[in-house]
C-alpha cells in the first residue's frame, strides 16, 4: 500500500486540476498493483488534459459518468461480469484487450490486462490515443478495439556505468529517471539492465565496494569513496529499482568485472599510465587471488540483502572479467552454489562468450534459473538476421553470434543482444522494417528474448576521471530536457515492436505529423532509409579489427584513413559479402560470384544516399517554421537536428559507395603490380597504372562526400564527441577524420603525377549490359528427421540462361562450415534438384540451407534474399522419424 499511495495521490491531485463539463467514470480495483495504478495516473492526466473530469469507483452501480472505463486485471473476479470481461480469453502474460462496448445506454471501454502490466499497457495505450483526439464530446475517437500479446517475452534495454561522473550525473537524478522509465513503459520494455565493469578502466570491477563494505574485508575498498557517498548509492540503487518496479519494469545488474587485474579490462585508457605507483581514482583495492572467492560469496549475499527487489543477475564469466581460466570452474561452483540457496529463482544470465560448458552444466545441475546472453552481430549493428556466416577467426569460439549453443536436447533459453551501441552511438535511428525482422529472428532455438543498448551507450567510457561529462549538442541546438529523449522514436520502435510486430504504424504517425507537422512522413521515410546505412556499412565494409565496441565506429570512422587501408576490409559476413581482395581476383581471373560484390554495394550505397536527400528536399519544402520565441521553437530544432543526421548519413553513404569502388581499383593495382600482367582480364600490361590513376578518382569523389560531411555536421555537435578511448580513435569530430583523408588523397595523386604515361584502360564496371540476377523460387522444408534425406527442388530462371544452382547447408552451429550440393536439371523448364543426405540431419542440432544460383551473363544471388529476409532457411530437426 505504501507504493500505491503516490499514483493515488497523483490521481487526486490530477483530478483537480480543472472542472470541465464532461464526465468519465474509471471504474477499477484501487487494490491493483503499482504498474496498473501507474497507467489510471497516465490515462487520468491524458482526459483531463482533454477537458474532461474523471471520477474513480470501484462500483458499476455508482457510475454516473457521460463514458465508463472499466480497467481490470481479467483473473480478477470482480471482471467477470456482464460486459466487463474480454471477448476471449488473454493469451499469457502481459497480453491485453481494449474493446469498445455499450453499459447501461452509456458508451463503455474495457481496458482488461492478464496482469498488471498487461493491464498498464492498455491503459498508457489509451491515454496516448486520448491525447489525439480532436473531438470535444468524445475523447476516445482514436481508440481501437485489439487484444495484443508479447512477441517478445523478454524486451529488455542495457545501460552502461563506463564513467563515473557521467553515470552519477544521472544516477542521482529521481527525475531523469522518472521520466526515463515513463517512456519505457510506455514503450512496453519490460527489463532493464545495468552493466558494471564493462572495460572501463577499473570504476566497479567489481561494483560492491561502491554500495557498501563487505563484513570480513575492511581491506577491501573503492579508492577515495565515502561511507555517506556508499549510501546515497545505495539509495539510489533501491530508488531506481522501485521507480522501475511501479512501472513494470524488472531490473538486473551485470557484474562483469570481479577482480580488476588490467588488461582488456582498462578499455585502451591510455591516462591510466598517469598513476602508475599510486591509487587510480575509481578504483576497487583490496581483492586479491586469495580472498576472491570468499569475498565475492560474502558481497553477493550483503547485495542480495542490502537490494532485496533485484529481479536479476548477469555475470561476465570468462577472462575478460579478471579471472583466469585455471580459476573459472572452482570460483562459479561456489558462486552458483550460494545462489541457488539466496534466492533460487533469481534470473541468472551467463554471457555466452568465453564461457566453457562445464560451468553451464554446473548452473543447470544446481537449477538455477539459467538463460545464456550472446552476441547478435559481434559488437557491431549488422543487417537484421544472424549472419551467414562468422568471421573465420571467430568460428570456432564462443565469442560472436550463437556459436555451438543451440544444441538439442535444450536446456536453457538465448538471451540475444544486439550491440547497437558501437554503431549508432549519436545519430538518430529509426527503422520498423528492421525490429520487425530482429524480431521474427530470435525464435530460433525457441528464445524470444532480446537486449538492445540505450543510445549514447558509450558516452565517456575510458575517459579520464576528472573529465566532466560533455554536451551532445550545443545549447543553441538542444530541443530536449535529458539527451534520452532525443532518441524517442528508437525506444519507440523496439519496445512496441517487440511487443507486437503488427502494431499499428499510426501510432509514430502521429508522432512525426506531431512534431514536424505536413513534413512527418518525410522526416520518417527519411529516417527509415538513413537508419539502413549503418547496418549495411558493417556489413559490407566494416574490418574485422574494429569490430569491439571499444574499437571501431561506424557513424565516425572512415574505416581506414587510408585507402590501402580500406581495400583490405572485408565486411563481416564472410559468405554473403565479397570483400575488395576476392572482387579484385575475381575480376582479373573472368571469374561470378554469387556473394553480393562491391559494385552491387557501391549502387545500394549511392541508391540510399539519392532516397535520404529526396525525403530531406521533401521534408524541407512541407516544414513550416514557427515563429521566433514559441514553445513550438523547440520542433523547428529537432527538425534541423533531424535533417543535419539525415544529411550525414546520405553523406556516409556517399562516401562508402564512392570508396568501395576505389578499393577494388587499388585492389587491381596491387595485384597487377604482384602478377605483372593480367590473365583473362583484357588488361594491357601496365594496367596498374591506369588503377592506381582509377583508384585516386574514385578516392577523390570519396574524400568529396567526407568534405560535405562536415559541412552538414556543421557545429551541430561538440567537437570532442568523447563515445571511446582516444587511443583507438573513438573521441573527436568528423573534421578530424576529414585531415587524415585528406593527407592521404594527397599522397596518392603525388603517386600518380609521378607515373609514366600509359594507355592502358582501367577496370570499368559494366554498364547497360544484363545486370539483372536470376529468379529462384523454392518451396521451404520445415521439417526433418534423423538419418532421411531432404529432397531440394527450385525453380530458376534467368534471360541469359542458367549457369548453375547449388545449395549451401550445415547443422545450425556456427562451429561449421557449409557444405555444398549441386542441383542438376530436372528435364523440366527451368527446374533443378538435388539431394541432402540423411546422415547430414542430427537430432543434435536443427538444420539451415540456402540457395545461390549463377545465370549465363555471369550475375549471382542468393536465396532467399537477404535484404527482405533471413538469408536462409531454418529446419526444424525432430528427434525421431515418424
Amino acid at each position: 500500500m505504501r507504493l500505491l499511495l503516490p499514483c493515488w495521490v497523483a490521481l487526486a491531485a490530477t483530478l483537480r486540476a480543472a472542472a470541465p463539463s464532461h464526465t468519465v467514470s474509471l471504474i477499477a480495483d484501487p487494490h491493483l498493483g503499482p504498474p496498473a495504478q501507474h497507467g489510471l495516473v497516465e490515462l487520468t492526466r491524458a482526459l483531463q488534459t482533454k477537458g474532461w473530469k474523471v471520477v474513480p469507483t470501484s462500483r458499476a452501480e455508482s457510475a454516473t459518468g457521460d463514458w465508463l472505463v472499466f480497467a481490470n486485471v481479467a483473473a480478477a473476479p470482480e471482471a467477470v461480469k456482464s460486459g466487463r470481461e474480454p471477448k476471449q480469453a488473454l493469451d499469457g502474460p502481459e497480453s491485453l484487450q481494449i474493446r469498445k462496448f455499450t453499459f447501461g445506454g452509456k458508451p463503455a471501454l474495457l481496458l482488461a490486462g492478464a496482469d498488471d502490466r498487461g493491464l498498464m499497457y492498455a491503459e498508457l495505450d489509451t491515454a496516448e490515443r486520448v491525447g489525439w483526439s480532436t473531438d470535444p464530446t468524445d475523447p476516445f475517437t482514436a481508440v481501437r478495439d485489439i487484444t495484443e500479446r508479447p512477441f517478445i517475452q523478454d524486451r529488455e534495454l542495457s545501460v552502461y556505468t563506463m564513467n563515473r561522473a557521467y553515470w552519477e550525473s544521472r544516477f542521482y537524478d529521481e527525475a531523469y529517471w522518472t521520466r526515463y522509465f515513463d517512456l519505457l513503459a510506455a514503450d512496453r520494455f519490460c527489463r532493464f539492465l545495468i552493466i558494471f565493469g564493462y572495460e572501463n578502466g577499473g570504476f566497479l570491477a567489481p561494483p560492491y565496494p561502491y554500495f557498501f563494505n563487505t563484513t570480513g574485508y575492511p581491506g577491501v575498498h573503492m579508492v577515495d569513496l565515502t561511507p555517506e557517498q556508499q549510501r546515497r548509492n545505495l539509495a539510489a540503487l533501491n530508488r531506481l529499482i522501485e521507480l522501475a518496479h511501479e512501472r513494470g519494469i524488472a531490473v538486473s545488474l551485470g557484474i562483469w568485472d570481479h577482480i580488476y587485474r588490467a588488461g582488456v579490462q582498462t578499455g585502451g585508457a591510455e591516462w591510466l599510465k598517469d598513476y602508475a605507483g599510486r591509487p587510480v581514482p575509481n578504483t576497487v583495492e583490496g581483492v586479491t587471488t586469495d580472498n576472491l572467492s570468499a569475498y565475492t560469496l560474502a558481497s553477493l549475499k550483503e547485495l542480495l540483502a542490502r537490494v532485496p527487489k533485484l529481479d536479476g543477475l548477469q555475470f561476465r564469466i570468462h577472462e575478460e572479467s579478471g579471472l583466469k581460466r585455471s580459476e573459472m570452474d572452482g570460483f562459479w561452483r561456489v558462486v552458483f552454489t550460494e545462489m541457488k540457496k539466496l534466492r533460487p529463482d533469481l534470473l541468472i544470465e551467463a554471457r555466452a562468450k568465453g564461457t566453457p560448458d562445464s560451468v553451464i552444466n554446473t548452473a543447470l545441475d544446481l537449477g538455477l534459473n539459467l538463460r545464456v546472453e550472446t552476441k547478435y552481430w559481434m559488437e557491431q549493428m549488422g543487417l537484421p538476421f544472424h549472419p551467414i556466416h562468422v568471421n573465420p577467426p571467430d568460428q570456432h569460439n564462443r565469442r560472436h553470434g550463437y556459436a555451438d549453443l543451440l544444441r538439442y536436447p535444450q536446456r536453457y533459453h538465448i538471451d540475444w543482444r544486439l550491440w547497437n551501441g558501437g554503431t549508432s552511438r549519436v545519430l538518430l535511428w529509426g527503422d520498423p522494417e528492421y525490429v520487425r525482422r530482429y524480431d521474427r529472428t530470435t525464435l530460433l532455438y525457441q528464445s524470444p528474448i532480446f537486449d538492445v543498448q540505450e543510445p549514447l551507450a558509450t558516452k565517456m567510457e575510458a575517459q579520464r576521471p576528472d573529465l566532466a561529462p560533455f554536451d551532445l549538442m550545443p545549447a543553441k541546438y538542444r530541443y530536449y530536457d535529458y539527451e534520452f529523449e532525443r532518441y524517442w522514436y528508437f525506444y519507440q520502435l523496439w519496445g512496441r515492436l517487440g511487443y507486437n510486430p503488427d502494431t499499428s504504424a499510426d501510432l509514430w504517425q502521429h508522432e512525426f505529423a506531431n512534431r514536424f507537422g505536413p513534413a512527418g512522413s518525410e522526416v520518417a521515410t527519411g529516417l527509415r532509409r538513413a537508419s539502413e546505412v549503418l547496418p549495411m556499412i558493417v556489413t559490407a565494409v566494416y574490418p574485422y579489427r574494429l569490430f569491439p565496441t571499444t574499437r571501431g565506429w561506424a557513424e565516425r570512422q572512415s574505416l581506414g584513413a587510408k585507402l590501402s587501408q580500406y581495400a583490405s576490409n572485408e565486411g563481416t559476413d564472410t559468405e554473403l559479402i565479397e570483400s575488395f581482395a576476392d572482387a579484385a581476383k575475381r575480376i582479373l581471373a573472368g571469374g561470378v560470384t554469387a556473394k553480393r560484390t562491391p559494385l552491387e554495394t557501391s549502387r545500394w550505397f549511392d541508391a540510399t544516399a539519392d532516397a535520404i536527400l529526396a525525403s530531406v528536399r521533401a521534408a524541407q519544402s512541407k516544414f513550416a517554421p514557427p515563429s521566433a520565441g514559441t514553445i513550438a521553437e523547440r520542433d523547428q530544432r529537432e527538425f534541423e537536428s533531424t535533417m543535419t543526421d539525415l544529411r550525414i548519413l546520405a553523406q556516409l553513404a556517399r562516401f562508402h559507395a564512392r570508396r568501395a569502388i576505389a578499393a577494388v581499383h587499388y585492389n587491381l593495382y596491387r595485384d597487377e603490380r604482384q602478377q605483372m600482367k593480367a590473365p583473362k582480364s583484357g588488361l594491357g600490361a601496365d594496367a596498374g597504372a591506369a588503377e592506381l590513376i582509377a583508384a585516386t578518382q574514385s578516392e577523390r569523389a570519396a574524400v568529396d562526400a567526407w568534405r560535405q560531411l562536415v559541412q552538414d555536421a556543421g557545429d551541430h555537435y561538440t567537437f570532442d564527441l568523447a563515445m571511446g578511448a582516444r587511443d583507438f580513435d573513438l573521441c573527436g569530430h568528423w573534421r578530424d577524420e576529414f585531415v587524415k583523408l585528406e593527407a592521404d588523397l594527397n599522397d596518392l595523386e603525388a603517386q600518380c603525377q609521378a607515373l609514366p604515361p600509359t594507355q592502358a584502360k582501367a577496370w570499368t564496371p559494366p554498364e547497360g549490359s544484363d545486370q539483372q540476377p536470376p529468379v529462384i523460387e523454392h518451396q521451404r522444408i520445415a521439417t526433418a528427421y534423423p538419418g532421411r534425406p531432404i529432397r531440394i527442388v527450385a525453380h530458376v530462371t534467368a534471360p541469359s540462361g542458367v549457369r548453375s544452382v547449388i545449395v549451401k547447408y550445415r547443422h545450425v552451429t556456427q562451429f561449421e562450415d557449409y557444405s555444398t550440393l549441386v542441383l542438376a536439371p530436372t528435364g523440366q523448364p527451368g527446374t533443378y534438384a538435388g539431394t541432402i543426405p540423411g546422415d547430414a540431419i542430427s537430432p543434435e542440432w536443427d538444420f539451415m540451407y540456402f540457395l545461390e544460383a549463377i545465370d549465363g551473363a555471369g550475375n549471382g544471388t542468393i536465396w532467399p534474399d537477404p535484404m527482405k529476409e533471413m538469408p536462409y532457411v531454418i529446419v526444424r530437426t525432430h528427434p525421431a522419424s515418424p
